[in-house]
């Protein structure tokens, strides 16, 4: 998995440095961007065993590359070049067609940057687009992943690890339905906790959630708990039960008064956004600046809008009014995010990092 992260990091510093060629240049961004990331996920591009570019279907219609394993085409994969929007409908038939031909159960759409997994034979429409990865926005170690599922190596069972996936992100909901179901397992894990070294101890169930609630929220800003966890080197989870991650870091993150970075906006009109969790500083920015005019600036992340009319299955959002925001994302990106939209619609905003200690 490094190897792909480092080509991914290289990857992304040439199309910053070279980008105006990668924008019109499809051929570029095959032979630059597209070959070297399909070689380190073991697809061989000078090894016709392995991939033939330009081979003519039974129409004799030709796909961009053609993806063997055993003699057998097990994926096509179709390129564009920078400009091109890969959520084009026309665009998306092409590579069905393919992959329709072929009678293969994937196909991949993609730019060098922006990577689309489609799924061919899936009865809705709307799910035939598995998932969209974008290697400049998204986090360089879920790209990997997600990229590392269609490698040579895992090729044979990518119907099998998607089916996994989604049985255990069904799992977790049945588990976890909402904020409140969160709070209860926490509160008895605590008390459990508690209770091994003061028996005698009570307290009432309502106490107990709103104490728990109030360290929960200390502790997590949505969509930030994963990346946290990685950098944090003395927190180090356990594996006896399925809730000591959240116990551990009850007991033990807490006491680490660890320093934060949070995020104030200032309006021209003097008006000052500065809470104490991040995603409630961005949400009540998108909220004043505007959500309907936000949507028409079209940001997205991992291939979810930023704003949008309808709640996304996997991604944590937020809701203003109608609309959902889409928060799944580190402080930083949201600090990109909110320039983004500073600049675009040249509000003349103030937004300011400035440390916390917990």
């Amino acid at each position: 998995m490094k190897e792909i992260e480092n080509q991914l990091k290289e990857t992304i510093e040439q199309v910053t440095e070279f980008r105006k060629d990668y924008i019109s240049n499809e051929q570029a961004v095959r032979t630059q961007i597209i070959e070297p990331i399909l070689n380190v996920l073991g697809w061989k591009t000078s090894n016709p065993k392995f991939v033939k570019p330009n081979v003519p279907d039974e129409d004799g219609k030709i796909p961009d590359y053609t993806l063997f394993k055993n003699g057998k085409t097990s994926l096509i994969v179709e390129a564009k070049n920078l400009s091109v929007n890969l959520q084009d409908k026309k665009i998306i038939d092409q590579l069905a067609n393919y992959c329709f031909k072929s009678g293969i159960d994937f196909g991949i759409l993609t730019n060098g940057v922006k990577w689309l997994l489609f799924k061919t034979f899936e009865r809705n429409p709307k799910d035939r687009i598995v998932w969209q990865v974008d290697i400049e926005k998204d986090r360089i170690d879920s790209v990997a992943k997600r990229l590392f599922s269609f490698a040579y190596s895992n090729i044979d069972t990518l119907d099998d690890l998607l089916k996994k996936s989604k049985s255990l992100d069904n799992g977790w909901k049945g588990l976890v339905e909402s904020t409140d179901s969160i709070v209860t397992i926490v509160s008895q894990k605590l008390l459990e906790k508690i209770k091994s070294t003061e028996p005698t101890f009570k307290i009432d169930s309502n106490d107990l959630k709103t104490f728990t609630k109030s360290k929960i929220e200390e502790l997590f800003e949505l969509a930030e708990i994963e990346e946290e966890e990685k950098t944090d080197e003395n927190c180090t989870p356990q594996t006896e039960t399925e809730f000591t991650e959240v116990e551990n870091m009850i007991f033990k993150r807490y006491q680490k008064n660890k320093i934060r970075e949070k995020i104030s906006v200032t309006f021209p009109d003097k008006t000052v956004i500065k809470n104490k969790i991040v995603v409630e500083t961005f949400v009540e920015t998108i909220k004043k600046i505007g959500p309907e005019k936000v949507l028409q600036l079209n940001i997205s992340r991992a291939g979810v809008a930023l704003v949008s009319e309808s709640k996304d299955d996997f991604y944590n959002q937020r809701k203003i009014g109608k609309y959902w925001i889409m928060v799944h994302t580190s402080t930083k990106e949201k600090i990109a995010i909110l320039n983004e939209i500073n600049e675009k619609l040249n509000l003349n905003l103030k937004i300011e990092i400035f440390i916390s200690e917990r």
